[in-house]
């Protein structure tokens, strides 16, 4: 690994000169007039998600990630359950659906485990919970319910959404924070929070089926904090990041100030709910595409030390699908995670 000045001299130069063609994340509040995801996809959408189908679900509904070790978690459920309402895929959804209730979800409250871990013999041994995967699997289970009038579905996402409002947002300087799970993110002076966890398309549902003016505060709240995240000469988010007591957004401290797997879903999820992508994101991918150089798959956002690897097939396919350019460059063996942002790409081009 290595500190690459280069890059952080290159894309600085960038931002400043094409800032003014782009706007701020906070430039653009008001979602698109029509809600939820196009429930027909593609032709090529669909295609993929046969193949995730076929690679990734078992039988009995379970995503496995191939990533990291056979493990299954609700991140990965709610992702399947959100493609397979876009694909019209029914019985999919059912089978997932199926999975997930009786597996991840918890008995004191309508949130879920976030990990299953087959090769344990205790599958369950940590019942913390994945927001982002709550968020997930409830929006999916409202868009099901709607789409293919089906009651349960909505009234179960109702009970997600409610569980999520009660228990897993917090004021934090005057804002509402989205806490990443139930337990390791609140403290005295500070609240950790992950930006890549605002599934924008999902909080405008939820204001549908819940409480439209809390949802709408999230809204505006977490887009303060995101304009916020932005870190370092290049100005990006990192992975994790927090606000403390006194209202200022930083780097979470307990992580590395990084700009990699995590915040590469930032600007799908503002691409799938037409909202504004950052200049400063899309200035630092181009300050490797310009010179034909390999993008990394994370940089640190303070230093800019990046790693000697750079994107997975799936990371190349947002960076391509956010700036326009065709993207080649060596990648690594395709997994769960690179298909993931591969469909999310798909769907947010549908």
């Amino acid at each position: 690994m290595r500190p690459d000045r280069r890059v952080i001299l290159q894309a600085f130069a960038a931002i400043m000169t094409t800032t003014c063609g782009f706007r701020s994340e906070a430039e653009l509040t008001e979602p698109a007039s029509s809600s939820g995801i196009p429930l027909r996809a593609s032709a090529t959408f669909n295609s993929l998600w046969e193949n995730f189908k076929a690679l990734r679900m078992t039988a009995e509904g379970r995503i496995v990630d191939d990533g990291n070790n056979g493990i299954s978690h609700s991140e990965g459920q709610g992702y399947a359950m959100v493609f397979a309402v876009a694909a019209g895929d029914r019985d999919g959804f059912r089978r997932l659906n199926d999975w997930t209730l009786h597996n991840l979800a918890r008995v004191d409250t309508a949130l879920h485990s976030w990990l299953y871990d087959p090769s344990r013999p205790d599958p369950l041994a940590d019942a913390n919970n994945a927001t982002d995967g709550d968020l997930l699997i409830a929006w999916a289970l409202a868009l099901a319910g709607r789409s293919w009038d089906v009651p349960s579905y909505v009234d179960r996402a109702v009970e997600i959404q409610q569980a999520i409002r009660d228990r897993l947002f917090v004021q934090t300087a005057g804002r509402l924070v989205l806490l990443p799970g139930l337990q390791g993110f609140q403290h005295e002076e500070r609240t950790v929070f992950n930006p890549a966890y605002f599934i924008w398309s999902a909080f405008r549902t939820f204001a549908e089926i819940g409480d439209p003016d809390f949802w709408n505060r999230v809204t505006t709240d977490s887009e303060w904090l995101l304009d916020r995240s932005a870190f370092g000469p290049l100005q990006l988010p990192s992975d994790w990041c927090e606000l403390t007591s006194d209202g200022l957004v930083q780097p979470a401290a307990g992580w590395p100030p990084r700009f990699g797997f995590d915040a590469i879903r930032i600007p799908i999820y503002r691409k799938l709910d037409d909202r504004a992508v950052s200049s400063r994101l899309v200035a630092y991918w181009e300050s490797f595409l310009a010179y034909d150089r390999t993008v990394p798959a994370w940089i640190n956002v303070m230093t800019g030390e990046t790693p000697d690897f750079g994107l997975s097939a799936g990371g190349l396919s947002v960076v391509t699908s956010i700036t326009g350019r065709a993207v080649s460059q060596p990648v690594g063996p395709r997994d769960y995670y690179s298909d993931v942002l591969e469909l999310l790409v798909e769907l947010a081009r549908s």
